[in-house]
């Protein structure tokens, strides 16, 4: 089930391979944040009739990266409603191209067709959705495109697979993967303004200490990769 964060601001945590799938209901627009794999979308469409909506009712995707975990589920959100999907330029632009190697659908053996990206990401955005404001920060490392949303108004952060709970952080082997990349990403996140709650693309929310995780985070990458 979706649990609420914030008004207008759910997270359904994930129990299996999927990522975690945020949901914004803010006046006309309804959003995910990220999609998992799509093999459970039946649930998930589940998990909005709890919350009086449905997958056909979705305005806008936004995805912190484009790996096969996080992205899945556009092909069967696609087949029954048309939402403008986002994601970060250094990923859509190959996505759009023709280029889906880095959503590693080949490598978990799923199939993830050609998609169009018309939501072209750029660090600094700022996003509209109904009421919510969310600001894109680009915090590449996991992924060259990865990227975080802040609402800065709400005190929230999805952080996709830039930060996890309790200290750890996205894993950095997978094709562009930097460790430097990710140790100045959770620098970045370790002092921002406006930042209690972290939502990240696995594990549970931090709650109330969303800093001090962040700092946790960064210095458990930096020792781990020797980054100075």
């Amino acid at each position: 089930m979706f649990e609420l964060v914030a008004p207008g601001v759910y997270i359904l945590v994930s129990r299996s391979f999927d990522s975690n799938i945020g949901f914004l209901d803010s006046g006309d627009r309804k959003v995910l944040i990220d999609t998992g794999t799509g093999v459970y979308y039946t649930q998930l469409d589940d998990a909005l009739s709890k919350l009086g909506t449905s997958l056909s009712t979705i305005t806008d995707v936004l995805l912190t990266h484009s790996h096969v975990d996080h992205i899945g589920g556009i092909v069967p959100l696609l087949k029954i409603g048309s939402p403008k999907i986002h994601l970060h330029k250094e990923e859509a632009d190959r996505i759009n191209s023709g280029d889906m190697s880095l959503t590693l659908a080949d490598t978990f053996g799923a199939d993830i067709p050609p998609t169009k990206i018309e939501g072209v990401l750029q660090e600094g955005d700022v996003l509209e959705m109904g009421d919510l404001k969310i600001k894109v920060l680009h915090t590449p490392g996991h992924s060259s495109g990865s990227v975080c949303f802040h609402l800065e108004e709400e005190s929230i952060v999805f952080t996709g697979d830039t930060m996890f709970a309790e200290g750890s952080f996205g894993r950095v082997d997978f094709p562009t993967g930097d460790p430097a990349k990710i140790v100045a990403s959770l620098k970045r996140l370790s002092e921002l303004k406006n930042f209690t709650t972290a939502l990240p693309g696995h594990m549970g929310p931090v709650r109330g200490n969303a800093i001090r995780s962040a700092t946790s985070s960064y210095q458990m990458a930096k020792n781990w990769f020797n980054v100075s």
